[in-house]
């Protein structure tokens, strides 16, 4: 009785493992059926451009003179007039300020009186020499000769001292009026009517109009990156639509010891009227780059801590993880320099779910 139950038990375990094992089996099947009855995975892609890379810097300076000229009285006094005052047009020749100049007229007086004086001696010397040339050598000796003839050379030397010292009386009483030598608009004034001022001090400084400049402040990088030869686009900041453009006139040899930038000139070509001194101005500069592709971030897949990027082969349908070299990455997308070519297709959606080799199929709308 014991045995016919072992038998029956022998027999259940059999064909329980066998139906298992069918089971398995027909699984198995059926899972290799789906696998390959799978469609292509849908993927949309874009075409791989390479163009150069144009980089863009702007900062912010304004509007100053190229020449700005200070003027002062090469001696000191005191301040009679000044005939200008600070935003006043001016031209060539326009009186700015006048010195007190009671003693410069009488010296100039004086300067008049020593040539007279050294004129008339003269002219007795002359006459004095005249005679002895007649008179030698009858009745004149050698010696009296020589002396009449040295006493007239130092007559005419008297003379130019005289006229030099003229010169100099007269220069001194012009240079007690301060003219403009050219058209511009006065910027500052630095001494008043009455004022005694030293030689040298700045009484009144004038901005010429002809010619501005733009100036900013330049970190160091952006100087070695652009050149001397940029091009720089203006514009207000009041007012975007007012534009001019220019090139580098002046960069500082020394930095500004606080900021550690550069004090950078741009000489506009023609600036417009509105462009007056002390505005703010935004100066754009373009830093021509090398070629680069741009790529969407939703393109970007890592794999042993390289970026890399999944390539379509177009001819089979099929998905390869290619590495490649990035040069930055922007907000929205990124730039590559290395490991592609122009018309390469890039998946830029779903990159996540893909396997080298996979079949995929483009979506409508893909980028070509």
């Amino acid at each position: 009785m014991k045995k016919r139950l072992a038998t029956s038990g022998n027999n259940a375990f059999l064909g329980l493992a066998t139906t298992v094992i069918v089971a398995v089996f027909l699984a198995g099947c059926q899972g290799e059926d789906e696998v390959e009855d799978l469609p292509p995975r849908p993927v949309r892609t874009v075409a791989v451009s390479f163009n150069p890379e144009d980089t863009f810097g702007s900062l912010v300076g304004e509007i100053r003179p190229r020449t700005e000229t200070s003027f002062s009285f090469r001696q000191g006094g005191e301040v009679r007039e000044r005939d200008v005052d600070v935003g006043d047009l001016v031209e060539v020749g326009t009186v700015l300020a006048r010195l007190d100049a009671e003693d410069a007229q009488d010296a100039l007086r004086k300067a008049e009186a020593n040539v007279f004086s050294a004129q008339a001696q003269l002219l007795n010397a002359e006459t004095e020499r005249a005679r002895h040339e007649q008179l030698y050598p009858r009745t004149s000796t050698r010696q009296a000769l020589d002396n009449a003839i040295a006493q007239a050379s130092v007559a005419q030397a008297g003379v130019d001292a005289a006229q030099a010292g003229l010169r100099i009386a007269q220069t001194n009483l012009d240079n007690r009026v301060l003219k403009a030598n050219a058209n511009g608009v006065v910027t500052a004034v630095g001494g008043e009517v009455g004022q005694v001022v030293g030689g040298g001090q700045m009484v009144v400084r004038v901005a010429q109009l002809e010619e501005r400049d733009a100036v900013f402040e330049v970190p160091e990088t952006t100087i070695q990156s652009s050149g001397s030869d940029v091009r720089v686009d203006v514009q207000l900041l009041s007012n975007a639509n007012s534009k001019a453009t220019g090139t580098v006139r002046e960069i500082a040899p020394t930095a500004n010891p606080i900021t550690r930038n550069f004090t950078v000139r741009i000489g506009l070509d023609s600036a417009p009227d509105d462009f007056r001194f002390g505005s703010a101005v935004r100066g754009t500069i373009r830093l021509a780059g090398g070629s680069v592709a741009r790529l969407p971030i939703a393109a970007l897949f890592s794999q042993d801590n390289q970026t890399a990027v999944w390539l379509v082969d177009a001819a089979t349908g099929t998905t390869k993880l290619v590495p490649v070299e990035v040069q930055r990455f922007d907000a929205q997308d990124f730039l590559v320099t290395k490991g592609l070519t122009s018309g390469d297709q890039v998946v830029v959606a779903g990159v996540q779910q893909l396997r080298p080799g996979m079949t995929v199929r483009l979506l409508e709308g893909t980028v070509q």
